[in-house]
């Protein structure tokens, strides 16, 4: 238990327990830029039927940060904020360069309105909480989690 809960007197019937509301994913390719296209993939996979999104309106990302792990999570935070100001859902991604500390990108979807299409819930923040890129057997995989 925390210091916070140990300092203070607790009736018998009460615990504080620890709970984290997030969802995380796990997605490998061939290449950064692939790797980057498919985590977006997945992201828009946990909230919307991304596979019936239709790919008619296009956004283009421009963004600078200092390593991978910040570029993957601007990329996705940046397609959040789209979807979340915007009411767009994409499901389509293009990253047309990516290095040197600097990503640029296209992400092709849809606003569907509420009738058409399922948001099963919003994501708050991609985190950087347990986010891993790694290189393994000439494969790119990343871990991500985000706070719902």
């Amino acid at each position: 238990s925390n210091r916070r809960s140990a300092m203070r007197d607790c009736p018998e019937w009460l615990r504080e327990i620890d709970h984290t509301a997030d969802a995380g994913i796990e997605v490998s390719g061939r290449t950064q830029e692939e790797l980057f296209e498919r985590a977006a993939y997945g992201m828009f996979w946990l909230i919307t039927s991304v596979e019936s999104v239709e790919p008619v309106t296009v956004r283009h990302v421009e963004l600078k940060a200092n390593d991978l792990e910040a570029l993957l999570v601007k990329w996705l935070s940046e397609l959040n904020y789209l979807h979340q100001v915007e009411h767009l859902v994409f499901s389509r991604f293009e990253i047309d360069e990516l290095g040197g500390g600097r990503l640029e990108g296209r992400a092709y979807g849809d606003n569907p309105g509420s009738d058409e299409q399922t948001v099963f819930g919003e994501i708050k923040a991609v985190t950087y909480h347990g986010l891993r890129i790694v290189k393994h057997d000439g494969q790119w995989s990343a871990t991500i989690i985000f706070d719902l």
